[in-house]
């Protein structure tokens, strides 16, 4: 015959086992939303000026490349050459000779 006084079983574990569950819950749950946001982005503010910066620089660079891509075509379509001051007869007159 199985005994019917067991004592404080698997009812009152179940249930002591939700009220200790649902407590952790709402000690551990996160913050709102919005607070989570502003902390994240309070958190992000150095990174985010820097990608700002890195990007402005970026397309200044990607305008002076296209600029000057333009120009380097242009010169391959009229057939000129490039005279660059760095290799302009003049100043190469100036450097003794090796």
């Amino acid at each position: 015959m199985a005994n019917e006084e067991r004592g404080p079983g698997f009812g009152t574990g179940l249930i002591l086992g939700s009220i200790i569950g649902a407590l952790a819950g709402i000690i551990l749950t996160p913050k709102p939303g919005d607070e989570t946001r502003a902390k994240v982005m309070e958190k992000t503010a150095g990174i985010r000026q820097k990608a700002e910066d890195i990007t402005v620089e970026a397309r200044e660079r990607l305008r002076e490349a296209i600029e000057e891509g333009r120009v380097v075509a242009n010169r391959m379509r009229t057939g000129q050459k490039n005279d660059t001051p760095e290799e302009s007869p003049s100043e190469n007159d100036d450097k003794p000779s090796k």
